[in-house]
């Protein structure tokens, strides 16, 4: 057993200030994204903007207030509870542990993550150098929500949870944050299985967990769900999440997460032998 797992298994109970910080964080981000989305909604249903000005405010709410929302409730929090300022946000958000650990994992983990695409979707016959102009899009498009998720929400949860456990409970969140989606017309969502999507969301959530566990780099994982986002969807269709999950689709997932819990496990014990040397 690795020092994080020792840590894990004996760090059962949060201090009231992590409580609190958990809840502040959740409080924010919901109430940010939501009163977001409920603008959305409210608009689209009373017919108050003409069709072009609705769709720009539409992408405006979406990315600069839900997409967003996890992030401004970050600062809310490190704010308050460590009077952290903007530079010292910003700097914990690009640093990292080691650079070459963290263009390791974010080339495997794309790898695993692109695979899983494959083998379950199809290719939508868009030009593969549309990755370079998706990629910039999926990260403002979703890629900074793990500014909190991963920055403030993940790392805190793990300290009362098993790191697997935290990863799941983390991603049903994740995918209830995402619910006023399936009530305005035309998004993605509203086509989808809330039952697949929030499938989709704890198999991202624990890569995207195991990705910030493994390099410390919060930046890291904001290219994977932006990476996640730009392959299914923007390259690849999106026919898993239309349809309740398949035994395909759940053994896919399942793969996916035996992968990166098994480079997670991998690097905790090379880490572990490393520190045992060094006493």
């Amino acid at each position: 057993m690795g020092s994080k797992d020792k840590v894990d298994s004996n760090n059962k109970r949060l201090s009231s200030i992590e409580k609190k910080m958990i809840w502040v964080f959740l409080i924010y981000s919901f109430l940010i994204a939501w009163g977001s989305e409920t603008t959305i909604i409210v608009l689209y249903r009373l017919n108050l903007l003409d069709e072009k000005l609705m769709q720009i405010l539409y992408y405006v709410l979406l990315g600069a207030g839900c997409g967003m929302a996890p992030a401004y409730a970050a600062f809310i929090v490190e704010r308050k509870y460590a009077s952290v300022t903007w530079k010292g946000f910003l700097k914990k958000i690009f640093r990292t542990d080691s650079r070459k650990r963290s263009f390791t994992i974010l080339i495997l983990f794309g790898a695993i993550q692109f695979g899983a695409c494959v083998l379950q979707e199809q290719y939508t016959g868009n030009p593969w150098y549309l990755f370079i102009l998706f990629m910039p899009l999926m990260i403002y498009g979703g890629g900074l929500e793990e500014i909190g998720w991963q920055g403030v929400f993940q790392p805190v949860l793990q300290k009362r949870f098993p790191f697997l456990a935290a990863g799941v409970i983390e991603g049903i969140v994740w995918s209830v944050w995402h619910l006023p989606l399936w009530f305005i017309p035309n998004s993605s969502q509203s086509a989808y299985s809330f039952v697949a999507f929030t499938l989709f969301c704890i198999t991202l959530g624990v890569t995207l967990a195991a990705a910030h566990r493994i390099t410390g780099s919060i930046w890291v994982s904001i290219l994977l769900h932006a990476w996640s986002n730009t392959v299914l969807g923007g390259m690849y269709s999106l026919t898993s999440l239309y349809r309740f999950p398949s035994a395909k689709t759940l053994i896919i997932s399942v793969g996916q997460i035996f992968m990166v819990m098994g480079i997670l496990y991998l690097y905790s014990k090379k880490t572990y032998f490393c520190k045992s040397r060094m006493v």
